[in-house]
């Protein structure tokens, strides 16, 4: 190996292991307030769904199922779900921008 090519390999390994440090920092099991969190930002992404009449079909129900699965404690659970869910409305808010543009630009003039 080139000498000239160890500080570059060298920077790389040494950004890995400090990447990895910090993801296992970040990786604590969830918690109640963390699940409130998603969850609470979950249900506004779904109120803006809902305010531009967009909202998906199974929203609500996952919304449910988390309260669901954290009142047993299944925390971890009932966030992935909450998570989900605000994916979803923030997905149908696009999808409602993106289908607004199309009839504009599909109207005849």
């Amino acid at each position: 190996m080139s000498m000239r090519k160890f500080p570059f390999i060298a920077a790389i390994v040494g950004a890995g292991l400090l990447l990895a440090a910090c993801a296992g920092n970040s990786m604590a099991a969830p918690d109640e307030a963390s699940y409130k969190a998603a969850y609470e930002a979950a249900e506004a992404a779904r109120k803006e769904a809902a305010a531009v009449k967009h909202e998906w079909r199974d929203t609500e129900k996952m919304l449910k199922q988390a309260e669901e699965m954290a009142a047993k404690g299944d925390y971890a659970g009932a966030q992935k779900l909450a998570e989900k869910a605000r994916r979803q409305s923030e997905n149908a808010v696009a999808q409602a921008k993106e289908q607004e543009q199309i009839w504009q630009s599909a109207v005849l003039k």
